[in-house]
């Protein structure tokens, strides 16, 4: 069966697009004099969201409804959730707003509301209880299912739990990005992160934590007040991509929601060709052979070392340089006319 993340890669590349579609019936959106029952009401609803997933489908990588507006509505409001999440077409993933965090047959019972109930493909979760109430969303049945954990929110009081420092020197949201990567590679899941994009300083962080490969969704931009160049310099990976960009109320509320989300989508593609011509010339570059020969030195010397090493930070690094190796006169003689033809290469002189 195909996963979660695949067919949101197929998508992103049908429509050229990272642009996620929120569908948040907000009440001051489909409440007016016309609208008196609770009937009414469900029915402005499914209204509200159609409009939308009919003027954005072209340029929409997937759609975010937000299970608490559908809630709000009452007793019928699930219905009237499901009556919306089939308006979008089978080839476009449904990103299910949720954020459960629970253990257990607790977690289960989401995921099956989820999953069997509403046919989502994702959710996103809170990460806070631990992997044991994640894995019921993305193992065994539903291990073609995703979620997107909650790593650095949105909102001002994010700072209160997420930002605080942990012993190893990192933020817990970094924790949160590493985790996700790591319970990915460990179980096979498809896991992504909730990173606001009103801090572009966290979502570089969170994309430098979780790598390359880990999707990122990337709310705030528009009404919370998020930049949206400056986020997606932040969070989007070296080919430009491995980011959607969720936007609710910059869309409902415009004029002309269609012109709206293509803008957005256009917005967006304009960073990520940035991205992908920088990483074009960058990956054009050629070691020097003074370059060259260091590192061939210090792999000999043992000075550098490939593999996996937890430094006294806490953190895992890919490679170990320990300069305190160059001991012999040889090796510093060797140290010092390297770091002189590094100081005459360099462009200033």
């Amino acid at each position: 069966m195909t996963s979660f993340f695949s067919k949101l890669e197929a998508r992103v590349e049908e429509v050229n697009s990272l642009l996620c579609v929120g569908l948040d019936p907000h009440s001051k959106e489909i409440l007016n004099d016309s609208v008196k029952t609770p009937t009414d009401k469900c029915d402005a609803a499914f209204t509200f969201c159609k409009t939308l997933i009919d003027a954005t489908l072209p340029y929409a990588a997937c759609y975010k409804p937000n299970a608490a507006f559908f809630e709000a509505l009452g007793k019928d409001g699930e219905a009237t959730l499901e009556r919306v999440l089939k308006e979008i077409p089978s080839n476009v993933p449904i990103l299910l707003d949720v954020k459960r965090g629970d253990i257990g047959s607790t977690a289960a019972a989401y995921a099956e509301a989820c999953f069997e109930h509403l046919k989502a493909d994702a959710v996103t979760l809170s990460p806070l209880m631990g992997w044991d109430s994640v894995a019921p969303f993305v193992t065994e049945s539903y291990s073609s299912k995703g979620a997107f954990l909650l790593c650095k929110t949105s909102n001002p009081g994010s700072n209160d739990i997420l930002a605080l420092n942990l012993a190893s020197g990192e933020a817990v949201y970094e924790r949160i990005a590493k985790l996700a990567q790591n319970w990915s590679t460990s179980s096979g899941a498809s896991l992504g992160l909730v990173v606001g994009a009103t801090d572009a300083d966290a979502l570089e962080k969170a994309r430098k934590a979780a790598g390359e490969k880990v999707w990122i969704l990337a709310p705030g931009v528009g009404a919370q007040g998020g930049n949206l160049e400056q986020a997606a310099k932040a969070g989007l990976n070296s080919e430009g991509t491995a980011m959607l960009i969720p936007v609710s109320r910059g869309i409902s509320r415009a004029a002309d929601p269609a012109a709206a989300a293509k803008e957005l989508q256009e917005m967006i593609n304009s960073v990520r060709a940035n991205i992908k011509q920088s990483s074009a010339s960058t990956s054009g570059e050629t070691i020097q052979p003074y370059q060259q020969e260091f590192l061939e030195f210090s792999l000999a010397q043992g000075v550098l070392k490939f593999g996996s090493f937890v430094l006294k930070s806490g953190r895992t690094s890919p490679y170990f340089f320990n300069a305190g190796l160059f001991a012999t006169g040889a090796a510093l003689d060797k140290l010092g006319r390297s770091y002189a033809s590094a100081i005459m290469a360099a462009p200033q002189l």
